[in-house]
């Protein structure tokens, strides 16, 4: 962790930012899916969440689903890659870029994409992001 006074201070208002942008995602998926279908999407939904950032970890409370990395989002790539094979389940996270890029180009090849992303300067340089199904893509 970075020492006193590097950590971001938008750790609440970026959160409501993000849950207002999680509602736009739900209605883009709604048109193509329905209603009931967006909702189930947002509520099984999996937070990728930072361990070494408290931004991070403020982000992801609460959460139903998480997946914890610290740094390194090798195990959680690994296990998205098998559950994106199987289903086009929607995953949000607050995380440093490295790991948001990984995972951006796994959802390319497993036929999602990115439906949100933000970058919050500061120290760190944080991202969030949010990545669901195509408009229109069987789930």
């Amino acid at each position: 962790m970075g020492s006193a006074g590097t950590e971001p201070t938008w750790t609440r208002w970026d959160r409501r930012e993000f849950l207002t942008a999680a509602g736009a995602v739900a209605g883009g998926v709604a048109v193509g899916t329905g209603v009931a279908k967006a909702a189930s999407l947002l509520l099984s939904s999996i937070i990728v969440a930072d361990t070494r950032f408290a931004a991070s970890r403020a982000f992801a409370a609460g959460a139903a689903r998480i997946a914890w990395i610290d740094g390194d989002v090798t195990v959680v790539y690994n296990e998205l890659d098998l559950l994106w094979r199987r289903e086009k389940v929607t995953v949000s996270g607050l995380t440093a870029y490295g790991a948001f890029f990984c995972l951006e180009r796994l959802a390319m090849d497993r036929g999602l994409r990115v439906a949100f992303k933000r970058e919050h300067r500061g120290a760190p340089v944080l991202i969030s992001w949010a990545i669901a199904s195509k408009p229109g893509a069987a789930a």
